[in-house]
């Protein structure tokens, strides 16, 4: 498991709690403002005119969107980790056993870090390669 997956693994509860309650205020500002447009009776003297019903549905819509989403991704989404970041990771981990320190021949271990342009540190000699360029 990469670092960024344990940091998402810890910080889940409390980071979704929050987002799920941030998205249903939101949600809930939309649809109130929406409910009080349209629900309030037709020609009585406290009811708005069609002009602020319009504009007002235009504005509560990006509320219930946003809120919407930002509730469901708190919920259900498992966490947004950079794609580029998971497959570089994934990939060294599968090869790593293939690759060999050019100065004394010695087998990378599996869990070697690795710097995104491939440099690497040869723990047995401590001299530095990049596994890009044997």
């Amino acid at each position: 498991m990469n670092d960024q997956e344990e940091l998402q693994k810890n910080i889940t509860t409390g980071a979704r709690f929050v987002g799920a309650i941030i998205g249903c205020v939101f949600a809930g500002i939309g649809i109130s403002l929406l409910g009080f447009l349209w629900l309030s009776s037709y020609g009585s003297i406290h009811s708005p005119p069609l002009f602020f019903r319009v504009f007002g549905s235009f504005v509560a819509i990006p509320f219930i969107a946003i809120g919407s989403f930002t509730a469901y991704s708190a919920i259900m989404v498992k966490g947004i980790v950079p794609k580029a970041n998971l497959e570089r990771s994934e990939s060294v981990s599968e090869k790593s056993g293939s690759y060999t320190c050019p100065k004394c021949n010695a087998p990378l271990s599996d869990n070697i870090d690795v710097s995104p342009h491939g440099d690497v540190k040869c723990n047995y000699c401590n001299s530095w390669f990049n596994i890009h360029h044997e």
